[in-house]
């Protein structure tokens, strides 16, 4: 977390006091937030060889699976609160990640220096938990320390979406002061729950407001008090919010995530509905706040003197990596992009679609170069632009994911597994494992145990056979598939 000052600062009290928990966040990983800037227009840096900033990092769970990736870009970590930095610092340590630092510091006496810029900034989790003094001061640093071609990524709560839950919030607060409170107990939690009992479920509304009140003491006490219950969370809207980052220079690209900005949960006549508005992508944004009721947006901004292109070209969008989340099945004609539960998501008729999406099936779970795939399916180079069109409207849809400097993994199982050391540290401290997509993923307790083994030194036979005795009613040979398939395991074992 990052502040202006630390004395009588309850935000800085709260971080002093508790961890912040670890966690990873897909939507700023620099692969995600590259493409996302690169196809509004900016040429931004090669994640692979930049610079990378995370503004509030904590205790590093977000930025060294990043520096892990990339060893020849530099990293730099700020955060206020002291006990995360010595932990991030002999985290990094341990995994001998030497190109990452991290400074116990806040926005008002950070200075890096004359000659440093930088090309990506993270800075999530932040905007809207500080004092408005702190949003100005995060505003103008980004404006002027991000490089010519640089993008941060800056989250924060949004309205009107937020509106309920920062009214239970209030009212979770007058309860607990109440009397009253004793019948129910007066943790956020418990009285949340029980307010979620009272709510029934005979109305639109009353079922609206049972999914909210079950998401809010779903996340618990280890998360509760740094979100929701934060001793500052000022939501606003978007317009709100890009008319404060134009004023300090900055410029908003569109969201971190291509799926963002325009979600799924639309109506399917939206897009012909909205269509006049495209021009006035202000406008249009906050209409789709509204019509989805929004809790939460990831912008990426850059600066306002940034020189943008209106138009990428088909090699431009070629050179990223396309992944596959969903199953491709195969219908006399046609292919079926079919999510994990079967539900049908599309239907591609043409044959350019129909040999993409056949190639991509055949890589998962791997992300490959378009260009590759293009080869790979031996159609004439007239036909880049449109394949380009195609990968750029899936993506948009969620059918496809991007990314821009994934680097490529081995998903098979190997004979000795082993998790590597910064994973190995994450499972000792029963936190999440990163991935190789920047996506978090838990451990129970009793693959935990058997996580923590997998250092290289014992074959798969014998992590099988620990297995048995630890879990035994684990599918270990399915599980560990899970594993490689997220490209959790170190290559050089074997």
């Amino acid at each position: 977390m990052v502040s202006s000052r630390a004395v009588d600062d309850p935000v800085h009290a709260l971080y002093q006091r508790r961890a912040y928990p670890a966690m990873s966040h897909p939507s700023a990983d620099p692969a995600v937030t590259a493409v996302a800037a690169r196809l509004g227009g900016l040429d931004v840096a090669n994640p692979a060889r930049a610079s990378v900033l995370e503004i509030g990092c904590a205790a590093g769970h977000n930025l060294l699976p990043l520096a892990a990736r990339w060893p020849d870009s530099r990293f730099t970590g700020i955060d206020f609160s002291k006990p995360a930095i010595l932990e991030a610092r002999e985290t990094a340590r341990f995994a001998g990640l030497s190109h990452v630092e991290f400074i116990e510091t806040d926005l008002s006496t950070f200075d890096p220096g004359d000659e440093m810029d930088y090309d990506f900034i993270i800075v999530h989790g932040v905007y809207s938990w500080v004092s408005e003094e702190v949003r100005h001061a995060l505003l103008k640093f980004c404006a002027t320390r991000l490089s010519a071609a640089g993008c941060v990524v800056i989250s924060y709560n949004t309205l009107p979406g937020w509106s309920l839950r920062k009214t239970l919030v209030e009212l979770t607060s007058a309860i607990a002061a109440s009397p009253a409170v004793e019948a129910i107990g007066n943790s956020p939690e418990e009285i949340l729950g029980y307010l979620a009992t009272a709510t029934g479920n005979r109305t639109p509304y009353a079922r609206h407001l049972t999914a909210v009140l079950h998401d809010l003491f779903g996340k618990g006490d280890e998360i509760l008090p740094f979100d929701d219950f934060s001793p500052i969370n000022e939501p606003c809207t978007f317009q709100q919010f890009t008319h404060r980052a134009k004023q300090h220079g900055l410029h908003y690209l569109g969201e971190s995530q291509l799926t963002d900005n325009f979600p799924s949960s639309l109506a399917p006549e939206a897009a012909c509905l909205l269509k006049p508005f495209a021009g006035d992508p202000f406008v249009l944004q906050q209409m789709i706040d509204v019509l989805t009721n929004r809790t939460f947006r990831s912008a990426l901004l850059c600066r306002s003197d940034a020189v943008l292109v209106e138009k990428i070209s088909a090699s431009t969008t070629l050179r990223f990596s396309v992944g596959m989340p969903h199953e491709v099945e195969h219908e006399a004609d046609q292919v079926c992009i079919v999510s994990r539960g079967g539900e049908v998501l599309a239907r591609f008729d043409k044959p350019l679609a129909i040999a993409f999406f056949s190639a991509l099936s055949k890589s998962k779970p791997h992300s490959r170069p378009a260009q590759e795939l293009f080869s790979q399916m031996g159609n004439p180079e007239e036909d880049e632009p449109e394949l380009a069109r195609l990968i750029i409207d899936s993506a948009e849809k969620g059918l496809v994911l991007l990314h821009d400097g994934i680097p490529p993994f081995d998903s098979e199982i190997p004979d000795f597994p082993d998790l590597g050391l910064l994973r190995l540290m994450a499972v000792r401290k029963a936190q999440a494992l990163v991935d190789v997509y920047h996506a978090p993923h838990r451990l129970e307790e009793g693959q935990r145990q058997i996580a923590a083994l997998m250092d290289g030194s014992r074959s798969i036979a014998e992590l099988e056979a620990l297995a048995k005795s630890i879990l035994p009613h684990l599918d270990f040979p399915s599980w560990m598939g899970q594993l490689a398939a997220r490209g959790m395991f170190e290559e050089s074992i074997g």
